[in-house]
Order: C-alpha cells, then structure tokens, then sequence
C-alpha cells in the first residue's frame, strides 16, 4: 500500500504544479508571448519597409509586396507557441515559432532496465521533473525562436536578420 501511496503524492504533487502553471500562462506567459509577436511582427515591417516594400497589415501577420515579390507573414497559434509561414511568391516557404524557453535540464531521462514497479515511479518522476521545468519557464518566461529545421534564436532581430537580410 506505501508503493501506491507514493504514486497518489506524485500524481497530487504533479496536478498542483500544472494548476499552477496553467494560472501563470494566462497571467504571465501569455502576455508576454503576445508581446514577443508584436515585436516579431514590427521588426519584419520595419526591416522591409526599409527595404522598399509595400507592407499591408492582416489580421494573422503581414503581406509585403516589392515590384513582383510578395513576401506572406502569417501566424498560427497552438499552445504555448506562436507559429510564423514565411513564403515568398508562393515558391518558397519556412516556418519560425516562438516558444517557451523550457530548460532542458529537468527533463527526463528514462532507463529501459527496470521492473514494473521501478518504471511506473521513474515515469512519475519524469512527469514530476517536466512539470517542474514548466514551472520555472512560466514563473519567469523567457522564449525562443526555432524554424523547422531546428535552428534557434534567442531575439526578434535575429530572426529579421537570418530571413530578410
């Protein structure tokens, strides 16, 4: 009964942690994300404002438009991340999202030589472990941006700079 009664602790412990954080991402995360878009957003029309194009604002991003070229900014939400479809004349196209920076420090390490028992507690520990780094990420969120093929930038200009220099 002690076995099973750790797993209930690590579950409460778990839900109480993830209550938390779903209170800081509307109070804390969010905004901030919100904050990191419009500043995406602003930095990509002053870069090609500057460099002559036309920018006309949509309701998920930007269209900016030189002579032939129409560069297409467009915003995807999903939890915690705010996807950007960068496509240039409908020929070529990335995609860079801002996320959460979750350290990647706490997250798990899972062994594949344990008994049942073991390996349901290391799970939960695991879970433990994710719920805490989310924690940290939420209590002071700070994000990324990653394009699809797994490059990582650490500011809005970077990513201005990598794409429309």
């Amino acid at each position: 009964m002690s076995n099973f009664k750790i797993l209930v602790d690590k579950q409460a412990e778990i839900d109480t942690i993830y209550q938390k954080c779903d209170d800081l991402i509307q109070s804390t995360v969010r905004p901030k994300l919100d904050a990191e878009v419009e500043q995406f957003l602003s930095l990509v029309e002053q870069h090609l404002t500057q460099q002559g194009f036309t920018i006309k604002k949509t309701s998920t991003g930007l269209i900016a438009n030189f002579q032939e070229a129409v560069i297409n900014v467009d915003k995807h939400s999903k939890n915690l991340e705010e996807c950007f479809f960068i496509n240039l004349n409908s020929y070529a196209e990335d995609q860079v999202s801002i996320v959460l920076d979750i350290s990647p420090i706490m997250l798990p390490k899972i062994s594949n030589q344990l008994d049942g028992y073991t390996d349901i507690i290391e799970q939960m520990t695991d879970k433990l472990k994710q719920a805490k780094s989310l924690e940290k990420a939420c209590n002071q969120p700070t994000f990324l941006y990653k394009t699809q093929s797994n490059k990582v930038f650490h500011s809005a200009q970077q990513v201005v700079d990598y794409y429309f220099q």
